[in-house]
């Protein structure tokens, strides 16, 4: 049996979301540059130095595994360009270092909410976190909405249904654009199956690229990008860095207005 003092000290829906740093501008596009990046607790020597590369060209950027009260903290505190949501599932016991996922743009959003996953990881008893943003976009009444997955691992497929329940509810509202990304967890044909059927019925349209599979992520992709209502210009896989086990995503896309 776990003692109880060795768990992690979960957060709930309650929790207020932390906001970091400030955003550059008041709004976003037309040409909105992604980064999307399962960054393994930001633990690897060369993450700093990689990191600060891939983002400082971004207008928007969704990352996995993210990590507050660590020794990463300045990059996201004192940044000035981007303003960072932070939703968090857990804090360490022993090093007290918050875990989550991150959201950063170069705007503010209007909108926030982070939905915890219905199940828990087994043996850490931690959730699992969809983080959704609301951003307004250049000279227009329609709002881009940004919805940060990191799906649940060790479970069975029923209770991984389960959480993408809640990212149809998530998206059924807002008939504007949007961008899905973020760590799905998709390992086998089956979880791959059911989240791509929950892309379709919202219209949203899978971002492919080129890349090399891993054999500890079973020789499957983990990581995605979705979108609707935008154009895309590029998307790449970047498996020549080194600093997490997930190779950086990153997308640009535009905003294309139907003619009148």
């Amino acid at each position: 049996m776990i003692r109880r003092h060795l768990l992690p000290h979960c957060y709930t829906a309650d929790d207020e979301l932390q906001r970091l740093g400030a955003a550059q501008q008041p709004a976003l596009g037309p040409v909105i540059r992604c980064l999307v990046w399962n960054i393994l607790k930001a633990k690897r020597a060369s993450w700093p130095t990689d990191f600060q590369e891939l983002v400082a060209d971004r207008d928007l950027a969704l990352l996995q595994e993210a990590v507050f009260n660590a020794p990463s903290d300045a990059l996201f505190t004192d940044s000035q360009r981007l303003q960072w949501i932070m939703a968090r599932s857990f804090r360490h016991p022993r090093t007290l270092v918050e875990h989550g996922v991150k959201t950063g743009c170069v705007a503010a959003p209007v909108e926030q909410h982070v939905y915890m996953s219905p199940h828990t990881e087994p043996v850490s008893q931690t959730q699992k976190l969809l983080l959704t943003t609301l951003y307004p976009l250049q000279g227009e009444d329609e709002q881009l909405l940004v919805l940060n997955m990191h799906a649940i691992n060790f479970v069975s497929v029923h209770k991984y249904v389960e959480q993408l329940d809640q990212l149809s509810a998530a998206l059924g509202p807002h008939d504007g654009p949007v961008i899905l990304a973020g760590d799905f967890n998709t390992w086998n044909p089956a979880r791959l199956g059911h989240f791509q059927l929950v892309a379709a019925q919202a219209g949203l349209t899978e971002a492919v690229m080129e890349r090399q599979s891993r054999l500890a992520h079973m020789n499957q992709h983990l990581d995605h990008v979705f979108y609707r209502g935008l154009g895309l210009r590029s998307v790449e896989s970047l498996g020549h860095y080194q600093s997490s086990d997930h190779a950086p995503i990153t997308a640009t896309f535009e905003r294309r207005r139907d003619p009148i």
